[in-house]
């Protein structure tokens, strides 16, 4: 592309940015080709998003400068199997950006970032110095909120966790559906399985706990629970996101409000990568009648003062092979 357009006339200066971490390449390749994550993970592009298929997608950016927002029209494909492309056009200056990523070991990778920076007339060059700090500065905030991202997925692989994905390589169309399972527990995985990691049974007093303070039971994973007190109600939640592997704690409660500022027992938490939203795995209207419910991955007890709450030990192949830990709890009848 860029040798195509200097035989149009135009002059380029090229340089790239380059970064490591514990992750895998197909961590880099989700995260260049996921969607979503643009709305809620990057402050500093809004976009709206004008076409999307498999491999390529068209947005319209509002890139965030000082005193304004500049459009950008931006077109962006998967240009190799570990690579994107994107070029985009403003002001006087043409911009293409290609992203590669490659192994460095067996849970590191390295990603290079090439610029190339184009325009025509000797005049327009001398705002090239401007140009290239202002795109590495923006490079250094996409990194501060993307690799996050990719090293919270690295360090699950690292306890036995993989994720689905459809084809060799990632699809933009399919990064749309967040209300997919895309990540496999060290149990589901095939290939590399591993035992539950459970922990022993919680007895949590209601008088514990505190108002808008979460209470965390377990690691932050699949099995991992919190529990969060809203008014009368005990409301528990997942610790990580089925979709694709955020962790979330620390994820924004909204709790609706009937007419007069009431707040009502739906209480919600969002998932901080694609904005997914989770209703309580269980709500205790406090005070409450003995009873019991149960998940797919534990039983809990309800009783006058508090309630117990227990990992089960195993899980039959079936319900293994389709569960996912943030659905509701059902009533035990037995």
């Amino acid at each position: 592309m860029v040798s195509s357009l200097r035989a149009e006339g135009m002059t380029f200066r090229q340089f790239e940015c380059v970064s490591e971490g514990e992750y895998s390449p197909d961590d880099a390749a989700w995260n260049y080709m996921d969607i979503p994550h643009l709305t809620y993970v990057h402050k500093q592009v809004d976009g709206v998003l004008t076409l999307a298929a498999d491999a390529v997608t068209g947005s319209i950016f509002f890139q965030k400068l000082p005193f304004l927002r500049l459009p950008l029209t931006v077109l962006t494909y998967q240009s190799a199997p570990n690579a994107v492309t994107y070029y985009t056009s403003f002001a006087f200056f043409l911009l293409i950006i290609q992203t590669s990523w490659e192994a460095m070991g067996s849970t590191r990778t390295r990603v290079t970032t090439r610029y190339a920076v184009g325009w025509t007339g000797w005049l327009v060059g001398l705002f090239y110095p401007v140009i290239r700090k202002l795109l590495e500065r923006n490079y250094r905030i996409l990194m501060s909120e993307d690799i996050p991202m990719r090293n919270q997925r690295g360090v699950l692989r690292t306890k036995g966790y993989e994720f689905r994905m459809r084809g060799d390589v990632p699809s933009f169309l399919e990064s749309k559906k967040i209300m997919q399972q895309n990540v496999l527990t060290p149990e589901q995985n095939v290939v590399a399985p591993r035992v539950l990691p459970s922990w022993g049974e919680q007895i949590i007093p209601f008088d514990s706990l505190q108002e808008a303070q979460p209470c965390f039971i377990g690691e932050a994973n699949h099995m991992g629970l919190t529990l969060l007190r809203s008014g009368q109600s005990i409301h528990v939640y997942p610790r990580l996101c089925p979709h694709e592997g955020a962790g979330l704690d620390g994820a924004v409660t909204q709790c609706a409000a009937a007419e007069g500022g009431i707040r009502t027992e739906l209480c919600t938490i969002q998932c901080p990568w694609h904005g997914r939203k989770f209703r309580p795995i269980l709500t205790i209207s406090t005070p409450m009648g003995e009873s019991a419910f149960e998940t797919d991955w534990h039983t809990y007890e309800v009783h006058a003062t508090q309630v117990r709450i227990a990992c089960k030990p195993s899980l039959d192949t079936e319900t293994l092979r389709t569960a996912d830990w943030s659905r509701p709890a059902k009533e035990k009848t037995s």
